[in-house]
């Protein structure tokens, strides 16, 4: 698979909950790569991990009923980290500027990589 098809793959699934090879249900979040291979990135709620773009994963989303679907959104919006602040309500601008920077931090932290590993697509945090 060339890197245009792995990145129109990601343009047209990203943000989507998924099956991945390994059989667990996430969300394909960005194309990372190293000096080896392409890898799809998945996010579980708490942790990213990388697969192979050798392997594939299953959509999720038009192949599984709208309310099942939907259900999946809400889960992920009452419990991964990166949504826990964003869905609460601020009840002043102090609080608001708080849960931004706690979101900003989780999400920094899951997604630092070592050495000459990249992410060759902005990682998409939006629920799709």
């Amino acid at each position: 698979m060339s890197n245009n098809t792995i990145i129109q793959e990601f343009e047209q699934y990203k943000g989507q909950f998924v099956i991945t090879d390994s059989w667990d249900v996430q969300r394909l979040i960005a194309v990372a790569s190293d000096e080896y291979d392409y890898y799809w990135v998945y996010w579980n709620g708490a942790a990213t991990s990388w697969c192979s773009c050798v392997g594939s994963f299953i959509p999720l989303k038009g192949k599984i009923d709208e309310g099942d679907y939907n259900n999946l959104i809400r889960l992920a919006k009452l419990n991964h980290h990166d949504q826990f602040y964003l869905e609460r309500e601020a009840k002043n601008s102090t609080q608001e500027a708080m849960y931004d920077v706690l979101s900003k931090r989780i999400r920094e932290k899951s997604t630092k990589i070592k050495g000459d590993d990249e992410y060759i697509t902005e990682i998409c945090w939006k629920i799709n």
